[in-house]
């Protein structure tokens, strides 16, 4: 693939699904102007339709093989990344921007512009190869899902909510709906709107678009939008969205700036109490400091962070707006009257849910303005009816509802349910499932291996939502998991007697494989031990085959104190040479680190730190430096100097010889002592 494809999926990436974005609805919009200021702001020499157009075979029956054999490629070397064609679909969006009536063609001429736009011929590219496109987009779709909510919280519609006659570019429609204009109008609608409701937020989609057309406040929005909500199946997909935007409003009466990555502030309930709880993309500090004094810590080696500064969780602040941020993270909650909290998989606590998943245990709290949908909710969905109550518990907020063990073991149910009530539960709507998935299972050794199962205990199997075909386990139709899948809901195949081994659920052309076993997979007995050997206190400075005595072997230390705090050293950038020579004979050429590749492409004009570390485990020495052909010395733990064992003694008493004058230190002398004894 040529370099300015590459360089167009990049800042597409970038723009539309970088960290930035997580938390936020994403619309892949696309126009003139948009494309201008990409090509602008990420240098990219070649427009957006030259580029695209130049790749495709225009005028075969396969115009976007080249697209698709790419991005089975980059899927290969990476099955996590962003699907490679996201060049192809922005300009199906553009060309979506283009649909109006020139005198030649009418508006609904989709076909004649995106092929004018790629090939400058209206014949090339016809509507019937367009299948292959509306499958990427619900490829897209499916990864955007796979990521939660890092990547931005997918506006792509599954194909049962497109209108018949647009089953294919619909997809691209669908991005189209509202362009940025229509979005920099929308913060200060829902400030006004939340002022006029008393604070009551967010309002849910369809209430939303009632109320922007009751007002006359869609005669702000752009010709498409007011054209687009008169159709009755994309009216319902930009109620979807409006409510979507709604819900990751930030409060302001401005659209949010591109900047730092959106940081999910969720509510955790353990041991009695409730607390913040904050999931960080990409999260790596140990503790990161935020404006209003708010302090993250994180937990272990998850993306969970404890919060500390914004209080608990009572009945004013999750009615109020919560905001902090700073050069790191932007966290960020609006107000919800009705709060989901599930079993989450990594702390094994209660956290608060984004949306009800079918056949998982809830606890539900609801604010007094929302209690009233929430038990209609439960009345018609939940399994078996609604859930008992909590009555008056004591980490309930004041004059809140609470319903425990709520379960919906139907999703089509559940879904027709919210779909009627709206109102407050409309924002934990159950997702849109693309894919089989695997859920739930007693894992043996997740760390190890994910898909290994107990005998069992097998997983549950997640079926997409609108599949038809028969379910397969082992290739073989298995009628008594007709009932569960019926329900649309989880399809356990814990029960079904699957011997240990490899097993595989199909349905149609996709398969999901996992394995089972009666216990942990017992690690072969090593024939012989390679290690560092531990004598008394010290374990050998060079690795080797062990005898049968203590040995240092990877983490295990056999029981010895071995091995200290490591000691960091400060050192200045720009040294002609920079090295440490070890008491014990071992001589390290130490390098500047160069900035991290991420922060070279986020902030190009940022220099590099003046200063950086070197890290010293368990050993002492002289930190020899060298500037304008002068040697400086340093002194970390410097100790005796037993050079001896060392087999590269030569090099070690070479570069202290060299560098004899660095200091006028008594303990250098020592050092030097010992080169010159050494290279005698």
């Amino acid at each position: 693939m040529d370099l300015p494809y590459q360089a167009w999926q990049q800042a597409l990436e970038d723009e539309f699904f970088g960290s930035a974005q997580a938390g936020r609805p994403t619309l892949l919009y696309v126009d003139d102007d948009v494309e201008r200021e990409l090509r602008k702001r990420y240098g990219i020499g070649v427009s957006l339709a030259e580029c695209v157009g130049r790749v495709l075979n225009s005028g075969t029956d396969r115009p976007y093989a080249p697209v698709e054999t790419y991005r089975w490629r980059k899927w290969k070397e990476d099955k996590e990344a962003i699907p490679a064609f996201l060049p192809l679909l922005a300009a199906s969006v553009l060309a979506a921007t283009r649909m109006v009536n020139d005198g030649h063609h009418p508006a609904s001429a989709y076909h004649v512009r995106f092929s004018e736009l790629l090939t400058n011929r209206e014949d090339l590219l016809r509507g019937e190869e367009f299948e292959a496109v509306s499958q990427m987009w619900q490829v897209l779709a499916r990864w955007q899902h796979s990521q939660g909510t890092a990547r931005g919280v997918c506006t792509i519609p599954a194909a049962a909510d497109l209108p018949r006659n647009q089953s294919r570019i619909g997809f691209p429609l669908s991005q189209a709906l509202l362009n940025g204009g229509d979005r920099q109008a929308l913060p200060e609608i829902f400030a006004k709107l939340r002022s006029h409701n008393s604070g009551a937020w967010p309002l849910d989609g369809e209430t939303l678009l009632a109320t922007l057309e009751q007002w006359g406040w869609d005669s702000r929005f752009s010709a498409g939008f007011r054209r687009a909500k008169k159709v009755p199946d994309f009216r319902s997909h930009i109620a979807r969205i409006l409510g979507k935007l709604a819900v990751s409003w930030d409060s302001t009466a401005v659209k949010a700036s591109r900047g730092s990555g959106r940081t999910e502030l969720l509510v955790k309930f353990e041991a009695g109490r409730l607390s913040w709880l904050a999931r960080v993309p990409n999260a790596g500090a140990p503790h990161i400091s935020l404006s209003g004094g708010v302090v993250l810590e994180r937990l272990a080696d998850t993306a969970y962070y404890s919060v500390d500064g914004l209080g608990v969780p009572d009945a004013r602040n999750l009615n109020r707006w919560l905001n902090a941020s700073s050069d790191e993270a932007a966290l960020n909650r609006s107000p919800t009257p009705v709060l989901a909290l599930g079993r989450d998989d990594v702390l094994g606590t209660w956290v608060s849910a984004s949306a009800f998943v079918p056949g998982e245990e809830y606890i539900v709290l609801a604010a007094p303005e929302a209690q009233s949908d929430v038990r209609r909710l439960l009345d018609r969905a939940a399994s078996p009816g609604r859930p008992r109550e909590g009555g008056r518990l004591p980490w309930v907020p004041e004059g809140w509802a609470v319903h425990t063990g709520v379960v919906f073991n139907s999703a089509v149910t559940l879904r027709r349910a919210v779909s009627e009530i709206q109102g407050a539960v409309d924002s934990l709507r159950p997702t849109q499932e693309f894919d089989l998935q695997l859920v739930g299972g007693l894992r043996l050794a997740p760390v190890l291996e994910r898909q290994l199962y107990l005998v069992g205990g097998e997983p549950s199997v997640v079926i997409p939502d609108d599949a038809s075909e028969t379910l397969l386990v082992d290739g073989t139709a298995r009628p008594e998991l007709n009932g569960a899948r019926a329900l649309g809901g989880l399809v356990p195949l814990a029960g079904l007697g699957l011997p240990a081994g490899v097993h595989t659920v199909s349905l149609g052309a996709g398969a999901v494989r996992f394995t089972t076993a009666e216990g942990l997979p017992v690690p072969a007995a090593a024939e012989r031990r390679c290690g560092f050997e531990v004598s008394g206190f010290k374990a050998s400075a060079y690795p080797a085959v062990c005898g049968s005595g203590a040995a240092l072997s990877g983490a295990d230390c056999a029981g010895h104190r071995v091995g200290a705090v490591p000691e960091v050293v400060l050192s200045r950038r720009g040294a002609d040479e920079l090295l440490f020579a070890a008491s014990d004979g071992r001589l390290w050429r130490i390098t500047a680190p160069e900035p991290p590749t991420w922060l070279a492409e986020r902030l190009p004009q940022a220099s590099a730190p003046y200063l950086f570390e070197v890290e010293l485990h368990d050993v002492g020495g002289w930190l020899l430096e060298r500037r304008a052909g002068r040697w400086r010395g340093r002194a970390v733990s410097p100790g005796i100097p037993e050079p001896a064992s060392s087999p590269n003694v030569s090099t070690w008493a070479e570069a202290v010889l060299a560098a004899r004058d660095c200091t006028a230190d008594s303990r250098w002398a020592a050092y030097v002592h010992a080169a010159e004894e050494a290279a005698r």
